[in-house]
């Protein structure tokens, strides 16, 4: 079984509590001595880290035969991308249960954290989950002139239309892109047009899951 350490707790004197997202579902990993120095666990029971270990078909299991497959340490060396890679592990913490498609969401995150536009691919992600998560962007045009985007709608503003314009038509193109280009495809944009975007998202969780996303804010 191989698996995301989304976030680490110290349990009793010696030990943590890793909690491992995977393509199964979230798993909580007794990493017994891995609080230790010297202990081998040590290094591979950190956060934001993607390990194989053995599976008992349970919750709840003691860390056994696990291995680092990758430690991400280009991205924990910068904090920016660090914050960035946490935000989509904020969401894996905070708003997926058991009914998800878990396979998909956990493909999904590992291509965004491999993606060379890594702060683009997680906003990318936070747009993408939104379907599973039952609150997807509709920005399907039907002909109409488009002025923009809607945070309460969800959706596409038309020419006419009464609704507050959250993003503009030139934001709503980065938006659309976001939501639909593959990870490996993504460009970067300007920091103005990031900042607009973050900011929607963070409002767009506000308003439609009562989530705060702390590393938006």
């Amino acid at each position: 079984m191989e698996g995301i350490i989304y976030k680490v707790q110290p349990y009793q004197e010696h030990a943590r509590l890793l909690f491992v997202y995977t393509k199964i579902g979230k798993k909580t990993l007794l990493a017994q001595g891995s609080q230790k120095l010297n202990h081998p666990n040590r290094i591979l029971a950190q956060y934001l880290t993607q390990i194989e270990f053995k599976d008992q078909d349970k919750s709840f299991l003691t860390l056994s035969e696990a291995k680092i497959i990758n430690d991400y340490e280009e991205i924990k060396e910068d904090y920016k991308l660090t914050k960035s890679a946490a935000l989509m592990l904020e969401i894996i913490d905070t708003l997926i249960v058991d009914s998800y498609d878990h396979q998909e969401i956990y493909q999904s995150l590992i291509k965004a954290l491999q993606s060379k536009q890594l702060e683009i691919a997680t906003l990318s992600f936070a747009l993408k989950i939104l379907r599973p998560l039952g609150y997807p962007l509709d920005l399907n045009a039907d002909g109409r002139k488009v002025l923009g985007v809607n945070i309460e709608k969800g959706g596409l503003v038309y020419q006419g239309d009464s609704d507050i314009i959250d993003l503009d038509v030139k934001e709503s193109i980065v938006l659309l892109k976001m939501n639909f280009i593959p990870y490996q495809d993504l460009e970067a944009y300007e920091i103005e047009t990031i900042a607009k975007i973050k900011e929607f998202i963070l409002k767009y969780y506000q308003y439609h899951l009562q989530s705060t996303l702390k590393n938006l804010q």
